[in-house]
C-alpha cells in the first residue's frame, strides 16, 4: 500500500512539474499563434508593458496579459519593439515595427508591420514566417511530438500538419527592407561586388544557403566586410 502511495506521490510531482514546465515555456495554440510566458513590449507612447505576450502572426497583433489580468491587443501601430523569451531558455526573440511596402516595390505607401531581427548591423537581417500545409500520417505525427521546431531549429511544443518556414528580408540602413526568395540568388545578387567574397567563406565553411543557421552565418560575414 505504501509502495502505491508513494508511486502516486512520485507520478503526481512528476505530471506537476511537467505541467509547470509547459507553463513556462514557449507554446502555439496554432501554426500562426505563438505564446510566451514573458515579455516586454514597448509601446510608440513610449510606456512599457509586461507580461504573456501571444503573437498572432498571420493577423500582424499581439495581445498582452497583464499581472492584474487586464489584457492589450496592439497592432504594429502602436507598438515600437516587443521583447519575448522563455524561462527555461536564454533564447530571446526580438520584434521591431518597421514601416515595410508589403512587398510591392511600385507604391510609395507603407504600413507598420512586424518583423523579428536577427542580425543588426550594415545589413538587418529580418525574419517574418511562411506556412505550407503538409499531410502528415496520424501514426508518423504521434511519433513526431516534442519534436517540432521552429523556422531557426529550435524546439517547440506541438505537432503541426504545417510546415513553417522562415522568410528572410534584408534591410539597409536606410530602412529600405527587401524579401530574400530564394536566399542563394538573391542574397549574391544584394551583395554586389561583395558576392565573390561571399562564395568563397561559403566554400570554405561548407555552408548552405538554405540551412536558416548557415544563411544567418553568412550575412553575419558580409556585414564584417
Amino acid at each position: 500500500m505504501k509502495c502505491i502511495l508513494l508511486t502516486r506521490l512520485l507520478l503526481f510531482s512528476v505530471i506537476s512539474l511537467l505541467s509547470s514546465a509547459a507553463l513556462k515555456a514557449q507554446t502555439r495554440e496554432a501554426v500562426d499563434v505563438q505564446i510566451w510566458p514573458r515579455g516586454e513590449v514597448t509601446l510608440t507612447s513610449g510606456e512599457v508593458l509586461t507580461g504573456v505576450v501571444t503573437y498572432y502572426r498571420s493577423q500582424d497583433i499581439i495581445t498582452v496579459s497583464l499581472a492584474d489580468n487586464t489584457l492589450s491587443s496592439l497592432s504594429p501601430v502602436n507598438v515600437d519593439k516587443f521583447e519575448v523569451s522563455n524561462t527555461y531558455s536564454n533564447r530571446r526573440h526580438l520584434f521591431k515595427s518597421l514601416y515595410w511596402d508589403q512587398g510591392d516595390e511600385h507604391t510609395d505607401f507603407k504600413k507598420p508591420t512586424f518583423f523579428e531581427q536577427i542580425l543588426e548591423g550594415n545589413i538587418t537581417l529580418l525574419m517574418r514566417e511562411s506556412y505550407n500545409k503538409r499531410i502528415v500520417d496520424s501514426h508518423l505525427a504521434s511519433m513526431m511530438e516534442n519534436r517540432t521546431t521552429d523556422p531557426l531549429g529550435y524546439p517547440i511544443q506541438g505537432i503541426y500538419y504545417d510546415q513553417i518556414k522562415p522568410l528572410f528580408y534584408v534591410m539597409n540602413p536606410a530602412g529600405e527592407i527587401k524579401v530574400i526568395q530564394q536566399n542563394r540568388k538573391d542574397f549574391l545578387f544584394y551583395c554586389g561586388k561583395k558576392a565573390s567574397l561571399i562564395k568563397s567563406f561559403v566554400r570554405k565553411n561548407g555552408l548552405n544557403f538554405d540551412q536558416p543557421s548557415d544563411f544567418i552565418a553568412i550575412v553575419n560575414y558580409y556585414n564584417t566586410l
